[in-house]
């Protein structure tokens, strides 16, 4: 079990360095092209983090969401 998980950690890991070196490596190249301002890596890290909170924020919460209706009885027990 613990090595399926450490693995599966690797790969995110992994895929979040390629992604991440990726998305810089276009943006400068597209910065050259239109003339607009180059991006450290720190300024890509950055913009990942931002995204990764934005989609907690806004998907995690509509998972657990149960309306209530009169074809859920559940909030009739609560």
């Amino acid at each position: 079990m613990l090595n399926i998980h450490l693995k599966q950690v690797f790969y995110t890991i992994g895929l979040f360095l390629a992604a991440s070196i990726a998305g810089l490596w276009s943006w400068n190249t597209l910065s050259e092209l239109f003339n607009w301002p180059p991006v450290a890596y720190r300024h890509v890290l950055a913009i990942f983090i931002l995204l990764i909170i934005v989609k907690w924020s806004l998907f995690t919460r509509c998972r657990d969401f149960k309306p209530l209706s009169a074809d859920n009885p559940e909030h009739l027990h609560q």
